[in-house]
């Protein structure tokens, strides 16, 4: 083949596939379409004036964005989101943050200012804003987990304009309340088994006991362990050891102390938490799906459902895991992922 064959047949291959490309860049424009981004966010912004951190995962960046706030207080769910629940950044851009106080937020800032409950609030209300606007969006999905559910509920009153839904995972709603109606589960429990050891803790809790606990958070924490005892907090003890695994894959978090994380911001956040009472909410102007475990008596389903039979809202659902206990998006991983997917992705 001469030199100016190969040049002729280079010219020509040129041209077809520029032509291809310009026909293709037309046809967005006609359609609308644009490029797609994956998104891969890992940082500390300036919330509430408190650097806290930020972890934004997705697919795509036309995805609905759902703000995940997690439970505690001071326990960070970031690590795992990734090991259970990376799915769900498939279809979704999967926001969630450690608040002040808690996981890479508390080793930036081991005393932060402001630790209450209405700060938490407006500092994700601050990160909504963020969100609406880096993405584009008029509202997003609002995803709370236990003591996120806290923050969800009072965010979903105040803001409802921001948001499309409302998820209330293992959703508190009265923690006296709740704490009581754990003791008669507890009691009928150990009654069966003739756990006199559990009846005395349980007649100690109700007497307010000081040799057993002071504090409404040491109660509270010496009630969890009754309750796991007998899988009414975590259902399926394989999970714990899934959720080790998950901490310890997540490498930036090897220094964060998790106890110590959890009795900082509890301790500070415990007055917030025990005052909380939604049981005279009666309206709320978003959707409302509650993702409740079977088997959670530690914040006992049975509150929460009650708490939606009397709410007034756009729509309201109960979705019901049935193996497992408080820790549903680790208990039932699976489940919880296609679930998001299922109901969420035309929001």
């Amino acid at each position: 083949m001469n030199r100016k064959l190969i040049l002729a047949c280079a010219l020509f291959v040129v041209t077809f596939l520029c032509s291809i490309f310009s026909c293709h860049s037309i046809a967005q424009q006609k359609t609308g379409q644009t490029a797609h981004s994956p998104v891969s966010i890992k940082t500390m912004l300036d919330i509430g004036g408190e650097k806290q951190y930020v972890e934004i995962t997705g697919a795509s960046d036309k995805e609905p964005v759902i703000l995940f706030i997690h439970g505690g207080p001071g326990w960070p769910q970031i690590p795992q989101l990734r090991y259970f629940n990376s799915a769900i950044t498939q279809s979704f851009i999967l926001a969630t943050w450690d608040q002040r106080g808690c996981g890479l937020s508390y080793l930036n800032n081991p005393s932060p200012l402001n630790m209450t409950l209405h700060q938490i609030v407006e500092d994700a209300h601050q990160l909504t804003q963020y969100l609406l606007k880096k993405f584009h969006k008029k509202k997003i999905i609002l995803a709370g987990y236990s003591w996120g559910s806290i923050v969800g509920v009072e965010l979903a009153l105040r803001y409802p304009q921001d948001y499309s839904a409302y998820i209330g995972i293992a959703q508190v709603i009265n923690v006296k309340e709740g704490m009581a109606i754990s003791q008669k589960w507890l009691t009928g429990r150990a009654t069966e088994k003739g756990d006199i050891n559990t009846l005395k803790t349980i007649a100690q809790l109700q007497m307010h006991d000081t040799v057993l606990c002071i504090t409404n958070l040491d109660c509270f924490m010496k009630q969890y362990e009754l309750v796991n005892s007998y899988h009414g907090a975590v259902f399926n003890p394989d999970t714990e050891k899934e959720s080790e695994k998950a901490i310890s894959a997540a490498l930036d978090y090897s220094a964060y102390d998790w106890m110590k994380g959890f009795n900082y911001s509890a301790r500070l956040l415990e007055k917030d938490m025990f005052a909380t009472d939604f049981r005279n909410v009666r309206k709320l102007e978003v959707p409302v799906y509650l993702f409740l475990g079977r088997h959670d008596w530690n914040v006992p389903s049975v509150l929460a459902e009650a708490f939606l039979n009397n709410l007034d809202a756009p729509h309201k659902e109960i979705i019901w895991f049935e193996n497992s206990g408080h820790g549903i998006p680790e208990e039932e991983p699976q489940k919880f992922n296609s679930v998001i997917s299922e109901y969420f992705s035309s929001y």
